[in-house]
């Protein structure tokens, strides 16, 4: 039998911007390593974007999908082009998959379970059908098969399960492969955390094993809306191995992973080890559609690529010989969310309020290590090109009051020069005083640090905060707010202060993660940046605000509490829903060290702060999501802003 090959398209899609999707869905099947595919698979919503929000309300966004799928219908007519778009049909909006062939639409396809947990929340915006749906609709005068079917192309069958459909307990694919397919497609929308793509390697493997078929994956790549990074990472698991994988977190517009397979291959598997399901399964009997070319396909002058060679066997380009660790998947998502942050806002460059700190040390070093990737991959003149100066990229500042120290601001100037980038250093202390005095001079009272400590550590950070901005807006840059997950929940940050910033990108994650994180780029582990005598330096001293007067030897963990046990509170109280008690008995194993009492306290100190922060939180700038769970309200974790947990 002859081999088919299907090319799996990995995309860097923007929300409402159809016509330049459609230029980069063009150009990718366009291209050289999709010319002789038999089916091109896309990433779901790819038309539209993914992160529409509550502009997918909008009939002329659909309407603008639909006339980009008929122009994309006769691009490549020999070839089955699936692509995803939001399509109303009778009294409901669906998140389809559009089947593509021979000139025409040759089906709609809709999701069954939309994703409504973490980051998504499909169900504000589409209908699910409740069970497999077989009709007709008719679109634009054109009558298409709008449901669940099995594809019958050339020598292979397939059928197509969307993003969630391939996570549920009850998947789509399950009833599919009962009548007789030989390839699952499932285009996704899979958000970036770190070790995620493990979890995906582990069930489209599994599932491909069970049901002893061809699982293609393909997914959305960048920052697609602003606060969510998606890795691209398409892949091929064909009975039990994943035996293709391609680029993840590429800061192209678009990548093809494509595999050559004999579905003889499948089928013999099949029969081998497959059985009906049992007890009481009946399978749904869904329609064939096939497609009966009234034409020649012509190959085209695309050549396979060198990793086309062994193509049922565990491929050598498979990611795992390049395996990420997760300071390494951290370092290489946020820069890519910062590159697309940067582009399609289109601004100049980022500029940055140093202090000497991590959080801000870590800024700076990848903002660094984004241009150096976007150069790699995309030309040494990448940023050029987009009016970007490569001297003006980042702008720092180190703002200092007395009660700074002199190894905070060498650890700034130091580190800019090693980064090769803009750095100035001014005095503060003249402008503080003159805020502190006009407010003296309204309320009658000297301001001193015994009754009015809090006042004058913040007054210190807002300060700081119009200069800083001032000239972030003379560079045409955005600002970068420093802040950390830690302190979100904590609310340690001082709004309209070190808070102020046009995008939080280590607001994801904990504080104790981004100290780890330094450790590990000293010890030489991340592959994208090298040792810094910078970092040596900051490591050795204890991360402070130095908002208070010297003397007092201002500490962050002395101030709130040790950062490991306040990262193991968060996460069991916040993102586990464990009970106060649960938590004391898992710190107790974790902290030995500690009292009873002492733990206790931390406990009840953190959810105090974090009860009565949570106003914070809903006004802290944009933020990345990387880990398992964030706080950010808007993407990750609603919490009411008044309330009293008793």
């Amino acid at each position: 039998m002859t081999k088919s090959k299907i090319a799996a398209v990995s995309i860097n899609t923007t929300p409402l911007d159809v016509l330049g999707n459609f230029e980069t869905i063009r150009r990718a099947i366009l291209s050289k390593d999709s010319q002789d595919a038999d089916l091109i698979l896309f990433p779901e919503l790819s038309i539209s974007g993914y992160g529409c929000e509550d502009a997918f309300y909008r009939p002329n966004l659909w309407e603008k999908c639909l006339q980009v799928l008929h122009q994309l219908k006769t691009n490549s007519p020999n070839q089955v082009i699936v692509v995803g778009l939001p399509v109303f049909v009778d009294a409901f909006l669906y998140n389809c998959m559009a089947v593509l062939y021979d000139g025409k639409i040759q089906a709609f396809v809709p999701k069954l379970n939309l994703a409504n947990t973490g980051v998504h929340y499909e169900k504000r915006w589409f209908h699910a059908p409740n069970g497999f749906q077989t009709k007709q609709v008719r679109v634009d005068g054109e009558v298409v098969p709008f449901g669940h079917f099995v594809f019958s192309f050339r020598d292979f069958r397939f059928a197509i399960e969307i993003c969630e459909d391939s996570w549920a307990s009850m998947k789509p694919s399950e009833t599919y492969n009962v009548n007789g397919t030989d390839v699952i497609l499932s285009p996704g929308a899979s958000h970036f955390a770190m070790g995620k793509q493990n979890i995906r390697r582990q069930i489209f493997q599994e599932t491909s094993r069970n049901q002893n078929n061809l699982q293609v994956f393909t997914n959305l790549c960048g920052n697609e809306s602003g606060r969510i990074i998606f890795e691209g990472g398409a892949f091929f698991a064909s009975c039990g191995n994943v035996v293709k994988e391609g680029p993840r977190l590429h800061f192209t517009p678009f990548e093809v992973t494509s595999l050559s397979f004999d579905p003889n291959e499948i089928r013999a598997s099949k029969a081998r080890n497959f059985r009906e399901p049992n007890p009481n399964f009946v399978p749904n009997q869904l329609p064939t559609l096939e497609f009966n070319p009234n034409k020649q396909v012509t190959n085209g002058n695309g050549r396979l690529k060198v990793h086309d060679k062994r193509e049922m066997g565990i491929d050598a380009s498979i990611e795992n010989k390049e395996a990420l660790s997760p300071f390494e998947e951290f370092t290489k998502a946020v820069c890519l969310g910062l590159y697309d942050y940067l582009r399609k806002s289109k601004t100049k460059g980022y500029t940055l309020s140093l202090s000497g700190g991590a959080d801000s040390a870590t800024c700076a070093l990848l903002v660094s290590c984004m241009a150096e990737m976007a150069r790699k991959e995309n030309g040494k003149d990448n940023l050029t090109k987009q009016g970007i100066s490569d001297k003006n990229l980042l702008v720092t500042l180190y703002q200092k009051t007395k009660n700074n120290s002199q190894i905070t601001e060498e650890i700034a100037k130091t580190l800019s020069e090693e980064l090769d980038c803009e750095f100035h250093s001014i005095s503060i202390d003249e402008m503080v005083s003159s805020s502190v005095s006009l407010i003296e001079s309204v309320t009658g009272t000297k301001l001193n640090w015994q009754e009015h400590d809090l006042a004058l550590q913040n007054i210190q950070a807002r300060v700081r905060s119009p200069l800083i901005w001032l000239l972030a807006n003379l560079n045409g840059h955005l600002l970068l707010s420093t802040g950390n997950r830690s302190e979100a929940a904590v609310g340690y940050t001082t709004m309209d202060g070190d808070s102020s910033g046009s995008i939080a990108p280590l607001a994801g994650v904990s504080k104790e993660f981004l100290l780890d994180l330094l450790d590990d780029i000293q010890k030489g582990n991340n592959r994208y940046i090298t040792p810094k005598h910078s970092i040596q330096l900051l490591r050795e001293t204890k991360p402070t605000a130095e908002l208070k007067p010297l003397a007092e030897h201002q500490e962050d963990e002395k101030d709130l509490m040790p950062y490991p046990i306040l990262n193991s509170i968060e996460r069991k109280l916040v993102y586990l829903g464990v009970n106060e008690s649960e938590v004391l008995e898992g710190l107790k194993s974790e902290f030995p060290w500690e009292t009873k009492e002492q733990l206790l306290a931390y406990i009840q100190k953190f959810k105090k702060l974090f009860g009565i922060s949570q106003w914070k939180r809903e006004r802290l700038p944009p933020s990345f999501h990387l880990d398992d769970y964030g706080l950010d309200p808007k993407s990750s974790y609603r919490f009411p802003i008044l309330s009293n947990e008793t």
